[in-house]
């Protein structure tokens, strides 16, 4: 129908893995939802990337433990040079939280340190419709400027939350986090001082999920479908 925007057609997802306990979650359920064909590369495991960009129609990066500013990460390297690879060759990539931040570096700005970590459920001021404001699991240290020529999709108190360069989108928070996701990193992390995450987290939190739940696949659409595409 004239108009009325249609859904991008099947693509090639290739999702790059960089923990054991940091999977494509939510994610995952929305590629199935769209009948996409997914490739997932486990780093951690040794796993190496595609040769060829033409590997994939898409890219998401997902989150660490790691730092995307310690060069003596074994498998770094070789990921900020297949994301200059994916940029060059106009592939569209969602970075998550790590992802986000390698996103940033290969984009030539600031990586640094929180004053704390910001842990738990975030809301974010969104300068996008195909960004809510939340609720939105958080998990992360570190922060990134935002990149020349990148528009602002989203900020709170805390850091620049989202940016959009072109098809590529970067993000602090954690859409593709699931409950037991979010569990697992808690239970190998320190909340901020002087905060318990646990309860808002976990105890009579089922709809605070179901809506992070939907508003993630909203916004994995907005995304693979350009509706965050920088003008």
């Amino acid at each position: 129908m004239t108009g009325v925007r249609q859904p991008s057609p099947v693509r090639r997802l290739l999702v790059v893995e960089h923990d054991h306990d940091a999977p494509a979650g939510v994610l995952a359920g929305w590629a199935a939802n769209r009948g996409m064909a997914v490739v997932t590369v486990a780093l951690h495991a040794g796993q190496p990337l595609p040769a060829l960009t033409s590997a994939c129609d898409a890219a998401v990066l997902l989150g660490s433990e790691q730092t995307a500013y310690d060069d003596a990460v074994p498998w770094l390297a070789a990921e900020l040079a297949f994301t200059e690879r994916l940029l060059a060759a106009d592939v569209p990539v969602l970075g998550i939280c790590f992802g986000g931040q390698v996103l940033a570096r290969v984009l030539g700005v600031r990586l640094y340190r929180l004053a704390e970590p910001e842990i738990g459920w975030v809301r974010v001021t969104s300068k996008h419709p195909g960004l809510a404001e939340g609720p939105w699991p958080s998990c992360h240290r570190d922060g990134f400027d935002l990149p020349s020529g990148a528009a602002e999709l989203a900020a709170n108190e805390v850091c620049l939350q989202a940016f959009t360069l072109g098809p590529h989108v970067g993000v602090q928070f954690h859409p593709e986090a699931t409950r037991p996701i979010m569990a697992a990193w808690l239970a190998n992390s320190d909340p901020p001082p002087g905060q318990d995450v646990t309860d808002p987290l976990f105890r009579d939190a089922d709809a605070a999920w179901q809506e992070a739940s939907a508003n993630a696949a909203a916004f994995f659409s907005a995304w693979l479908d350009g509706d965050l595409v920088s003008r």
